[in-house]
């Protein structure tokens, strides 16, 4: 019996090594178990297939709109301007979709972190309680594990199958860190090992650990609440200051180019007045212009509040798509009603 533990020790899977790649930690972190190979090939797979059937959408919605969008007309296409518009569309849209990807295995990673930080205090506590009841580190850490923990508790009977292998149990604990991208985590596990090799009291230790955690956690929030009002500010001049100035000033431009127009500037000679000089802005191009300034602000408005809410930049992109298009939403309705409302006196 004893040399058939000993051959089942011997022979058990040793704790597996987190490999090298960025990709593969990142799989890692979010809870991934598939093959990194398969999963990245997958994706770019993916991409490229995706991106190759956008590539032809401007020459078929040229073709089904009748509409020239630089490349010519449907019936006389010019063909090298037209690859050039699809390889550079493809590319685009190649690089967009691998960033939204990427952006979405981030998101994972961030979720499945703050549940465990979120849970952890309560952890500790409870492991904190069973070695106060007597039980071992390892006991203690073992029975702690419960399914309202989330990602922890798998993490837990992870270390706790290799800590029944060929590893110790100090030594598993690091599979915690390598598995959860967590500095307070990190930093928890550290402060346990050391109290482990040095024999403190370990539940105390893990009592005070967890008290805080809660503080720190306090102190974020209370950072969050104290800067929330420039957060509200800020969302505000985006929606409602921003497509306000924008739609008044593209209507007054539109207002005065069709003035000019309708004035012969060359009769103009007793009146040094504002109409006289000629005006080169296409009230078109400042259109265009007025919704890129819509969108590069809702971008940096939303790094902003990703960086007050999480302290991370690629946090705030996901508010990003509504923001931009709740303000050219409102730019586009204030546009129409001054431009209804001014139409009746020009």
């Amino acid at each position: 019996m004893a040399k058939k533990i000993i051959i089942q020790r011997k022979f058990m899977a040793a704790k597996p090594k987190v490999e090298g790649t960025t990709v593969a930690r990142l799989l890692t972190y979010a809870g991934i178990t598939q093959p990194t190979e398969i999963w990245l090939g997958s994706r770019l797979l993916l991409a490229f297939s995706a991106a190759f059937i956008l590539s032809f959408i401007p020459a078929i919605a040229s073709t089904i709109l009748s509409m020239d969008f630089g490349f010519g007309m449907p019936s006389e296409f010019n063909l090298p301007f037209l690859l050039g518009f699809m390889i550079l569309t493809f590319s685009i849209s190649f690089v967009g979709i691998l960033t939204l990807i990427y952006l979405h295995l981030y998101y994972v990673i961030h979720d499945r972190t703050r549940r465990v930080e979120g849970v952890l205090p309560d952890f500790l506590l409870m492991v904190a309680a069973h070695m106060h009841a007597g039980l071992t580190p390892f006991a203690a850490f073992q029975s702690a594990a419960r399914p309202e923990f989330g990602p922890l508790e798998h993490e837990i009977k992870r270390i706790a199958a290799y800590s029944m292998g060929t590893e110790s149990f100090t030594e598993s604990l690091s599979l915690l860190t390598e598995h959860i991208d967590s500095p307070i985590l990190r930093r928890t596990i550290a402060f346990f090992e050391n109290g482990l090799r040095s024999g403190g009291k370990l539940a105390n230790l893990l009592e005070t650990a967890a008290d805080e955690i809660r503080d720190l956690e306090e102190i974020r929030k209370e950072t969050v609440l104290n800067t929330r009002t420039y957060t509200i500010f800020l969302v505000f001049i985006l929606i409602v200051g921003l497509p306000v100035l924008l739609a008044i000033s593209t209507e007054f431009l539109s207002i005065f180019s069709a003035m000019q127009k309708g004035i012969n500037l060359d009769s103009v000679t007793t009146v040094g007045s504002m109409l006289a000089p000629s005006l080169n802005l296409d009230p078109e191009f400042v259109s265009q212009m007025a919704v890129i300034i819509i969108i590069g602000t809702a971008t940096f408005v939303s790094i902003f509040i990703g960086i007050i809410g999480e302290g991370k930049v690629l946090f705030g992109l996901k508010y990003m798509p509504p923001l931009a298009i709740l303000a050219y939403t409102m730019f586009f309705a204030i546009k129409s009603v001054l431009h209804g409302f001014l139409g009746v006196f020009f």
